[in-house]
């Protein structure tokens, strides 16, 4: 499936990739790519085979950020307040369908990640990278402000201190201090970073799919919920998982050294 700012294509019976495909402006997110993605993410969201996805960027960037030239280019009085509040709902909108899908989301982030490019990474569930990748989250330095859920999410990834240097200073975080503030899960050779987002992609997908998206849903809620409800979360996720049929496989399968094939129910 292509669009011209946005790519998909399924990597296998359950996994996919999405490139943000404006290499010429370091995939530099302007409203018709974020349009492209928000669809997608869509259609993405109710495919019954799919479970995870890696999100990169074509290129050498992972994306520039919001398309500021493209912004400087609307004649003033063009865009009313109107028109611009319903674009940034449009813009959270994506956040909310990347955090609410069953699929799992996978941020391979292959260079620079600013502005809304760098709160695509943040709702992603899992995120790897390189040497050269980098975070900015770039706002305060263009008189903008920040979307995609980053002020709820990014303190809980790296702690309220980091997240408030960060932002406040909108200065570039290198990939070691990523990988230190655990924003970066792990940090791999260039040449390995889709092979090895791929091989995470393929790993969850293997696994049985209503543990997956039960885990992914809890694990958003880790921060809103005391220990007693979190545990009985957790009952109530073992006894779905004992009343579906995928735990009888999964035993079987066990039993009879072999891979499950899970029904997802």
């Amino acid at each position: 499936m292509t669009d011209d700012r946005i790519i998909f294509e399924k990597t296998g019976p359950h996994t996919g990739l999405i490139r943000l495909n404006r290499p010429e402006r370091l995939n530099a997110i302007d409203m018709e790519s974020m349009e492209a993605l928000h669809r997608l993410l869509g259609r993405l969201s109710v495919d019954p085979d799919l479970r995870a996805v890696v999100l990169t960027g074509t290129g050498r960037a992972f994306s520039s950020g919001a398309d500021l030239k493209a912004m400087d280019e609307t004649p003033p009085g063009e865009v009313t307040i109107k028109t611009a509040h319903g674009q940034f709902q449009l813009f959270q909108d994506v956040t909310r369908r990347m955090v609410s899908s069953p699929v799992v989301y996978l941020a391979a982030i292959n260079g620079i990640a600013v502005g809304v490019g760098a709160e695509l990474s943040v709702a992603s569930d899992i995120r790897i990278g390189t040497d050269a990748s980098e975070v900015m989250l770039s706002e305060v330095k263009r008189g903008l402000f920040e979307t995609n859920g980053v002020l709820h999410y990014l303190p809980r990834i790296v702690g309220h201190g980091r997240a408030t240097q960060w932002l406040l200073t909108g200065e570039r975080v290198k990939a070691a201090t990523l990988l230190a503030a655990g924003f970066l899960s792990e940090l791999v050779p260039a040449d390995r970073l889709l092979p090895r987002a791929q091989e995470l992609a393929e790993a969850i997908a293997a696994n049985a799919p209503l543990s997956i998206r039960m885990l992914k849903h809890l694990l958003r809620r880790t921060w809103d919920v005391d220990l007693e409800a979190m545990m009985q979360y957790e009952v109530d996720g073992m006894m779905a998982c004992l009343a579906s049929e995928d735990v009888e496989e999964g035993v079987r399968a066990f039993v009879e050294r072999r891979a499950p094939v899970w029904k997802g129910r």
